[in-house]
C-alpha cells in the first residue's frame, strides 16, 4: 500500500534551484543500483514539495499522510516534516554512499514514499526536459525496485491499514513481534539506531 499521491498544481513561482545548481547526476550515479535518472527525479520532487511547503502549499501531502500523522500534525510537525524533503533533496542531490543512507528516521521514510508515489506523474509537476536528457535505463521509475533499494522497511506503511491499529505503540505486541521503530508521529524524527 502507497500513500495517494497528492496533485501537485504548477504555480506561477518556484524557488528551486537554478539549472546550474543541477547536480550531475550521471557521475554521482554511473556506478550505482539507483539510476542517474531516478536520482534525479527523485531530488527534483523532492525539491519541489520542499518548494510548495515553504509557499504555504504543505496541505496536500500533509493530506495523504496516514490518519494517525494527520492528527499529529501541528505548526511544529509541519515544520519539521517539510525540512525532511529538502534534507532527502541534499542527500541524493550529493550521492548516496550507500542508498539506505537516504532515510535516517521514519519521516524520512514516509518522505521517500511519497516522492515514489509521485514519479510518474513528474510531467505535470515541472518541465523535466534535463531529466531527459540523461541517459535511460531499463531501471528507470521501478517504484518497487527503487523502495527496495532506498528503504531499510515500509513499517510505516502499516499505519495506513486500520487493522493495525496501535502499532505505533511500541509496547503493542505486534510491534515488539515485528521490531518496528519509531511509527508514532512524535517519534518519526528521531534518528533509526544505526543512524545515530
Amino acid at each position: 500500500m502507497h500513500p495517494e499521491a497528492p496533485l501537485i498544481d504548477r504555480r506561477p513561482v518556484r524557488t528551486i534551484r537554478l539549472v546550474s545548481d543541477v547536480p550531475d547526476f550521471v557521475s554521482l550515479y554511473s556506478d550505482s543500483e539507483l539510476t542517474p535518472r531516478s536520482a534525479a527525479k527523485v531530488w527534483l520532487i523532492a525539491e519541489l514539495i520542499y518548494d510548495d511547503f515553504h509557499q504555504g502549499f504543505g496541505e496536500e501531502i500533509l493530506s495523504t499522510l496516514p490518519p494517525l500523522a494527520r492528527l499529529h500534525a501541528d505548526e511544529r510537525f509541519e515544520s519539521a516534516f517539510a525540512s525532511r524533503f529538502a534534507i532527502v533533496a541534499k542527500r541524493v542531490g550529493e550521492g548516496l554512499p550507500w542508498l539506505e543512507s537516504i532515510a535516517t528516521c521514519t519521516a524520512d521514510e514516509m518522505v521517500v514514499h511519497i516522492i515514489l508515489s509521485m514519479i510518474d506523474d513528474i510531467d505535470g509537476m515541472a518541465d523535466p526536459g534535463w531529466i531527459e536528457r540523461i541517459p535511460a535505463h531499463e531501471d528507470d521509475d521501478q517504484i518497487d525496485w527503487l523502495e527496495d533499494l532506498l528503504l531499510h522497511d515500509t513499517d510505516v506503511l502499516m499505519l495506513y491499514n486500520p487493522a493495525l491499529d496501535g502499532i505505533e505503540d511500541p509496547d503493542s505486541p505486534i510491534n515488539q513481534h515485528l521490531g518496528c521503530a519509531h511509527l508514532h508521529p512524535n517519534d518519526w524524527f528521531k534518528p533509526f539506531a544505526n543512524c545515530e
